[in-house]
């Protein structure tokens, strides 16, 4: 373990040491926007812990209840996330072919592979929850102990979601072929999200919005002194934070004792698992699955149209196949859908009376699918040109010009999202109930905004290749993926903030539009917005990998 760890050491030194100036220059100008970001969310989590703490008789309730749905939530996550990428870095790695026949224990290997999961499948969820956690103490008036407390309970809370999602996978492996996989993430997904959906439901909280007599206050109150699923990690670790944060020594010792009693059984049930099935799960998953008949060359691009070439229609063929055969890919995507489905349910049930309300919310909703179009950007666009990897020389090699290969990755993201975006805001307005003006506005904003998201992507993908990285979540958690997401974000902001002057004149003067001069100037400035987003990065891409020595 020892030597395994020192190499990966000496890789971080290597890095340090023998990076340029510009390199350094670059890490620490990320550095500086990471740390804006992480400023930018605190204020808001104080902002907000602040109000909900001064609501009157409830208000510590509703803090201890969402820090422990926030912890919840996260474990959830880490496990469904170390499921996924436990699947790269236990089983499909390129390094384990060499690994595995070494002189090194399967334990020694297995639990280093362990070690490198959990911080790949952590480190962004653990990330977000910090500024939150941050405002939390803040709020209630906490010193350095509250601190020490939370990384000393912290780091067996997220080993132990990730140890059961490292476990998850690798009983799957043993248990299914690798060709069957699939098969079983997407059932587990079904049941994620069915579990997610009764979550929800159960809860119930929109009904409370119009927490207008006695009975609905004391229901309110029973609901937010019921745990928050008392068998599961993230209720000791709410606990323990929650006890100590109230002056409850006792409690904190109580449960974050549990916590590491906990950790370590699962630490022991964990290696002895992996001593005994590491090498027959590694084994099944090298296996490839038997093709009955032979298949037609051509068919996998049989689905794009004719007007493209069959050079195009050949590259975006490819794309789908490999698309199809990565189950890690598609069964996200199967998660994603659930929480947009909750989100639509959500938006169903809230109490809208007034047409200003419902109108409100379908204009903020505009900023929320933004959100989500830009995560799978992120996820599937942002990737596309690293995922070629050392088929990428191949690539170049073909008779395809550096414009079609670029082309066809925007258009293989481009259509999905798209479609997705667009779906989703038409179903929310129609939930909604809103006007034909903010129907064709929004519906038209996320048609053009999917167009430059993706653009986006591929420009940036472009721009930060990572071709020696096999693992999706390394290249999306990477340098360039901050920075696409930090953009994109900037981006969706600023469409809303100038689309913001329309829907106040449409609402408040009963008009559609404001002035004429008004109207030409904020028309403009977005058609502006979306030509510099989209060909921005997009020309910046092509330069850099038309330079790139590969």
């Amino acid at each position: 373990m020892r030597f395994l760890l020192r190499i990966q050491f000496l890789k971080l030194k290597n890095w340090v040491t023998r990076s340029s100036a510009a390199e350094r220059i670059k890490a620490a100008s990320f550095a500086c926007l990471g740390l804006l970001f992480f400023g930018g969310l605190h204020w808001g989590f104080f902002r907000f812990l602040t109000v909900i703490r001064n609501v009157e008789l409830i208000g510590d309730l509703l803090l201890l209840k969402i820090l422990a749905m926030a912890f919840m939530t996260s474990f959830l996550m880490i496990i469904f996330s170390s499921t996924l990428a436990s699947f790269s870095t236990l089983f499909f790695a390129r390094d384990l072919s060499m690994l595995v026949h070494t002189p090194l224990p399967y334990r020694t290997l297995f639990a280093f592979k362990s070690l490198e999961t959990t911080i790949f499948s952590s480190w962004m969820m653990v990330m977000s929850l910090l500024p939150f956690l941050a405002a939390y103490g803040q709020v209630t008036g906490q010193g350095p102990a509250f601190y020490f407390l939370l990384t000393a309970l912290g780091i067996p809370f997220v080993w132990i979601a990730s140890a059961l999602g490292i476990a998850l996978s690798l009983a799957l492996m043993c248990l299914f072929p690798a060709r069957r996989v699939r098969d079983v993430m997407l059932v587990l997904a079904v049941l994620i999200c069915t579990g997610l959906f009764l979550w929800v439901r159960w809860l119930a909280p929109a009904k409370f919005l119009r927490a207008d007599t006695m009975e609905f206050l004391i229901q309110y109150i029973a609901l937010l002194e019921t745990p928050t699923a008392p068998f599961l990690p993230s209720y000791w670790l709410a606990q323990a934070v929650g006890g100590f944060a109230a002056g409850r020594v006792a409690d904190a010792l109580q449960f974050g004792g549990i916590l590491v009693g906990t950790a370590l059984a699962v630490t022991g049930g964990l290696l002895y698992f992996g001593e005994k099935a590491y090498y027959g799960g590694w084994s099944s998953a090298q296996e490839s699955p038997r093709r009955n008949r032979p298949a037609p060359l051509g068919r996998e691009w049989r689905w794009v149209p004719s007007l493209f070439g069959v050079r195009f229609r050949a590259f975006l063929g490819k794309d789908l196949a490999v698309f199809r055969r990565d189950s890690n890919q598609w069964s996200q995507l199967l998660m994603l859908l659930s929480i947009v489905a909750i989100y639509l349910i959500s938006i169903r049930k809230l109490p809208l009376d007034t047409r200003f309300l419902r109108g409100l919310i379908s204009f903020l909703n505009i900023g929320m699918v933004g959100f989500v179009l830009a995560s799978v950007g992120l996820r599937f666009v942002f990737p596309a040109v690293s995922l070629e990897g050392r088929s990428w020389w191949a690539l170049r090699s073909a008779p395809m010009g550096l414009w079609e290969i670029l082309w066809g990755k925007f258009l293989g993201g481009v259509v999905p999202i798209a479609a997705m975006g667009v779906a989703l805001v038409w179903v929310s307005n129609a939930f909604l109930g809103v006007d034909r003006f903010i129907v064709w506005l929004s519906n038209g904003t996320v048609f053009v905004m999917s167009i430059t998201l993706a653009g986006m992507g591929v420009g940036f993908g472009a721009l930060f290749p990572r071709f020696g990285l096999e693992n999706v979540a390394q290249i999306q958690t990477s340098a360039g993926g901050l920075v696409y997401m930090a953009t994109s974000l900037f981006y969706v902001g600023v469409t809303l903030a100038l689309e913001a002057v329309v829907v106040r004149a449409h609402y408040f003067s009963g008009r559609s539009f404001g002035n004429t001069s008004e109207t030409v100037f904020i028309f403009t400035a977005l058609v502006l917005l979306n030509i510099v987003a989209f060909t921005t990065p997009f020309l910046l891409g092509k330069l850099k990998l038309e330079r790139a020595d590969l």
